[in-house]
């Protein structure tokens, strides 16, 4: 497995995976919230399949039963629980359920279930991202129609957050980079971008402090404190040689999933104080409430080799310009 040359090579920093893993991509687009359909109405109740009690008439439309209501579950993969709708009871119907970011603009995760008899329930076999406010939705389909319930809105596990004594990367959890660009580049050490801006030297060979990412690569940092979402931007990202575009994912957890806040931004504005350009990104884009975990990709995307040993985004350092103290 190629690594960084020797002189760069330290003893704690991550492995490298052998493939090039992608985060999470949000899937669909909807209409959001529709005009009769509301957002979390109703009150949370525990998840059951057991069916109505003996008498009671099932309603025209399912019935999100659970969570609702702005719920806070327990797992990131929960349970979904609807009241079958009049005429898709067992034997009857197919439900299947969807989740969304809050805005109704991106699905997160879908999955199908037979009609049970009253209720209807699935376990979601697909994490679901953390920090974020969710809505759900069911549809029924018999043979011959199908119906739609409301949206009922719910929050995931907590994001795990630690007290920091300042709000820049601390480790690097995960990277990727090209074996064309570990062999033709020069700056392979993922660990430069931790800590402050501090970079120094000059080009094309005499650089120190950051790492360059080559064609599409990633490095993957735990912040220790959380990222919040709060007016402006809320995350900088320091970049040395050049102001090319960065991509920027954040999640709850070092395995994601990782939601995209924002895709090659150019990145090179310039900063009193530091060598270093910047570029920054609210978290607000990817309806991002909270997050530990920040995935800096390359948006250059220039082809491998290039004509420099600095090709791809040069990351100096990350910054958290909001975070829970």
């Amino acid at each position: 497995m190629p690594v960084a040359p020797e002189n760069r090579t330290r003893t704690s920093r991550p492995v490298r995976r052998p493939g090039r893993p992608r985060p999470v991509v949000l899937l669909g687009l909807v209409a959001g919230c529709l005009a009769t359909s509301t957002c979390g109405g109703g009150s949370p109740s525990a998840p059951s399949d057991r069916p109505p009690p003996q008498g009671t008439e099932l309603p025209t439309l399912p019935v999100p039963l659970s969570p609702v209501a702005g719920a806070q579950v327990a797992t990131d993969t929960p349970t979904l629980v609807v009241q079958n709708a009049r005429g898709f009871d067992v034997g009857q119907a197919q439900y299947t359920f969807r989740v969304f970011t809050a805005s109704g603009a991106h699905q997160l995760a879908e999955a199908a279930a037979p009609a049970g008899s009253g209720n209807t329930s699935v376990q979601l076999t697909t994490p679901l991202p953390r920090g974020m406010l969710l809505i759900w939705n069911v549809v029924a389909r018999s043979a011959t129609a199908e119906a739609g319930s409301t949206y009922a809105s719910f929050v995931g596990p907590s994001v795990d957050c630690l007290a920091a004594a300042d709000p820049f990367a601390k480790r690097v959890v995960d990277w990727w980079i090209s074996e064309c660009s570990l062999e033709h580049d020069i700056y392979n050490d993922p660990e430069e971008l931790l800590g402050p801006p501090d970079s120094s030297g000059h080009g094309p060979d005499q650089y120190t402090g950051f790492v360059s990412l080559g064609e599409g690569g990633y490095v993957t940092v735990d912040m220790e404190a959380c990222a919040v979402d709060a007016p402006g931007p809320d995350v900088r990202v320091y970049q040395r040689a050049s102001a090319e575009p960065v991509t920027l994912y954040a999640a709850g957890q070092p395995e994601g999933p990782f939601v995209l806040i924002e895709s090659r931004k150019p990145c090179g504005e310039a900063i009193e104080g530091t060598r270093s350009g910047m570029c920054e990104f609210d978290l607000a884009l990817g309806e991002v409430q909270e997050a530990r975990y920040l995935r800096i990709e390359d948006g250059e995307l220039f082809p491998c080799p290039g004509t420099t040993v600095t090709e791809g985004a040069d990351i100096d350092a990350v910054e958290l310009l909001n975070h829970r103290p």
